[in-house]
């Protein structure tokens, strides 16, 4: 076994990464970076197709069969970035500077090397590796909805790496996931938009409805910190808020105003119960005459737990001590990655391994390549060891 995870090459690493991050892929605009990772995947030696149902963002399915039966194991990873504006791409001896790089091309670039590595050992393991490769991940634009196809088409594994985590969880095996969905709030008053002095009596409602929603939404943040973990590794329960817009120039008098924020919650609950909790909150909030408020939601992904005991959760801990020296203890994660989209979607027990993540959505994302190689490693030892024992 060690003598294939020392066939990992650092330098194809950084080819690759370098390679998929001169492809711009902003949510909902994957489709050149999704064909030509597709291309990539097959010259590395997997069998690739394309699902073009959502033809601006395209799913890329790929499969490298084993010498004998056993189950399938999935490595999947979002191929879109924020779109935010970033530096051009710039490569130094040991760096690679770009938007999508550290979200999350290290990764794709992690599962190019993965295949690679297999097909040149003779593909000696039993069952079969499963690539899925999609966009549409990042929020608010991005809804899940290629990886939704996927976990509905039954295309997905008996387990499952993510190849992302986030900002200090490397070292750690995610058995649990927050939920959380973008809630938005829009108040209305009856009448124009008017000059501050033509304005009557009741346009200021307007105001005087938004300060009380904001002072119910604080209590209610406080009501669920106050719940504490409740047997988690998670934190409380959270709601939080982001946006308060009124009013666009100093002496108008606006008609409407708009509030935003995110809402988490525990494996336990459910975003169905999360939506009817937040309307009866908001239906508590007192309304000066001739207002309404109306309640939109971005979801983004659900809560999730995998049993620690899994064999997958065991075999990445075990491969990560194999390759670090250090043990993986487990934990669970507060942002989203798409475990809380294949667990709940597709039943699949599925963990994160971090490929040099700690740059995410910043405004230089930085990926150090030697970095990508002991998750590369660990992947690799983790999909080999889980298909082995699955098989005996």
């Amino acid at each position: 076994m060690d003598a294939i995870l020392e066939k990992v090459s650092v330098d194809r690493l950084g080819e690759d990464l370098w390679s998929l991050v001169n492809i711009p892929s902003p949510t909902g605009r994957e489709r050149e970076a999704a064909f030509v990772y597709a291309e990539m995947l097959a010259e590395a030696g997997a069998e690739v197709e394309i699902d073009e149902r959502i033809p601006e963002s395209p799913n890329v399915i790929g499969r490298l069969q084993g010498t004998r039966a056993g189950k399938v194991f999935q490595l999947a990873g979002h191929i879109d970035h924020i779109d935010v504006p970033h530096e051009p791409p710039q490569r130094t001896e040991t760096e690679i500077i770009a938007r999508g790089a550290a979200d999350m091309k290290g990764g794709l670039a992690g599962i190019l090397e993965v295949v690679r590595v297999l097909e040149e050992t003779g593909r000696d393991f039993p069952g079969e590796l499963l690539i899925t490769v999609y966009g549409l991940h990042e929020a608010p634009v991005g809804d899940g909805l290629g990886l939704r196809y996927i976990a509905e088409d039954g295309t997905v594994g008996d387990a499952a790496v993510v190849v992302e985590s986030v900002q200090g969880l490397h070292d750690k095996a995610i058995v649990q996931g927050k939920g959380q969905s973008v809630w938005n709030l829009t108040i209305r008053r009856e009448g124009e938009v008017c000059h501050e002095l033509n304005r009557t009596p009741a346009m200021d409602g307007l105001l005087e409805t938004v300060a009380a929603a904001l002072k119910r939404l604080r209590n209610y943040a406080d009501e669920l910190t106050a719940l504490g973990a409740r047997g988690t590794l998670l934190g409380p329960p959270s709601l939080f808020i982001g946006q308060v817009h009124y009013g666009d120039f100093y002496n108008r008098a606006p008609a409407e105003a708009r509030m935003q924020g995110t809402r988490r919650w525990h494996p336990d609950d459910s975003f169905e119960g999360v939506k009817e909790r937040f309307a009866a909150v908001i239906g508590e909030i007192p309304k000066a005459p001739g207002i309404d408020i109306d309640i939109d939601w971005n979801f983004v992904g659900e809560a999730y737990e995998v049993a620690a005991e899994e064999p997958v959760v065991r075999h990445l801990q075990a491969a990560y001590e194999k390759v670090t020296g250090q043990p993986m203890e487990i934990a669970g994660i507060k942002a989203v990655a798409d475990g809380a989209r294949l667990v709940p979607w597709g039943k699949v027990p599925t963990v994160l391994c971090a490929f040099d993540n700690r740059c995410a959505h910043a405004d230089r994302e930085v990926v150090v390549v030697e970095n990508l190689v002991e998750p590369c490693r660990v992947t690799l030892l983790t999909l080999l060891n889980y298909l082995e024992e699955s098989a005996e």
